[in-house]
């Protein structure tokens, strides 16, 4: 971001998704599906250096990309008019940056935007001082979600340099004691395995957390530079993370051979149920999350459905799942 949106992003700016400035008529572009959430990111700019992210302090990629998303800036006075009028939204998604200047500036949008809304506010930020959980649902936010991404601490250590594994973990359970739930958000292909995976969302769900999925998105000019993840192991991770969240299966029910997810040991009429209806491979993560096109190409390969599942969707994904676990 140049000296100048600094300059307007601290006289009030927000940047929104492409997906969202559209829902709002502050574009206008052809979208296959339209988000159900409003997400928008705060920060002017961030300090970690997260190796996979566009936004990290010392990434050569794009800073108004976050994934495969563009996010475009406006000013805040004109997100809030529009905001109250917006057809089609349920949620409102506040990201946030690691930067100094973040915590006041978060409580004083969340109270303009529960000003002018009455939709649930959800937060995904970095473990931040005592206190501030509580002024933040006061204000009006329902929902705080982490960024984990990382499925070991090894991992975490390496792809995210700075941050504390042991303090994400104890700002987690501060969020629970805050809200009585959180949310944590989970990459998979940063080189874990499906066990790591089936074992990190099984802790979230033992804290009373969801895990919100995503699939490792390769950015031009970010510090990682791994493949995105096989298809099949994404829809296995997909079924283990609904069985696990949805209280089904726990990773001590599944079989894994050298890591890989080899079986599952629950009741077959559930995964039937879960499989027939495609649920697993919905978007993750806070109600009403459905995020199009964040780790997608259109036209390319859908790890997560950002609406229902047509019946070749379901069958094709059902495919993908089996070849994957039979392999």
């Amino acid at each position: 971001m140049d000296p100048t949106s600094r300059r307007e992003s601290n006289s009030g700016t927000i940047r929104l998704s492409l997906g969202s400035a559209v829902v709002l008529g502050l574009r206008d572009t052809r979208m296959d599906v339209a988000p159900t959430t409003l997400y928008a990111i705060l920060g002017e700019h961030c300090l970690g250096a997260c190796q996979f992210c566009a936004q990290a302090r010392d990434s050569g990629a794009d800073p108004k990309f976050l994934s495969r998303v563009a996010w475009p800036e406006f000013e805040l006075d004109d997100v809030l008019e529009r905001l109250p009028n917006a057809i089609g939204l349920r949620r409102i998604c506040l990201q946030t940056l690691l930067d100094p200047q973040l915590p006041e500036r978060l409580l004083k949008v969340v109270r303009r935007v529960h000003e002018v809304s009455d939709l649930p506010i959800s937060v995904c930020m970095n473990p931040t001082a005592p206190g501030r959980l509580s002024q933040l649902k006061e204000a009006g936010v329902d929902r705080v979600g982490i960024g984990l991404d990382c499925a070991t601490e090894e991992s975490f250590a390496a792809i995210k340099p700075g941050f504390s594994w042991e303090r994400y973990h104890a700002f987690l359970d501060e969020i629970v004691e805050v809200f009585g739930t959180g949310s944590v958000h989970l990459i998979v292909g940063l080189g874990e395995t499906d066990k790591d995976l089936a074992h990190q969302m099984q802790d979230a769900h033992d804290r009373h957390c969801t895990v919100a999925l995503f699939a490792y998105t390769p950015v031009r000019g970010a510090k990682l530079d791994l493949p995105a993840p096989d298809l099949g192991r994404y829809r296995a991770i997909q079924l283990a993370r609904a069985l696990i969240i949805g209280g089904h299966a726990s990773a001590g029910d599944m079989v894994f051979l050298h890591g890989k997810l080899r079986a599952i040991h629950a009741d077959p009429e559930t995964i039937e149920r879960l499989l027939a209806l495609g649920t697993p491979f919905r978007t993750s993560g806070c109600p009403s999350c459905n995020r199009p096109n964040y780790n997608e190409r259109p036209g390319g390969a859908m790890y997560n459905y950002a609406a229902p599942l047509t019946a070749d969707d379901r069958a094709q994904a059902r495919q993908e799942l089996a070849t994957y676990l039979h392999e």
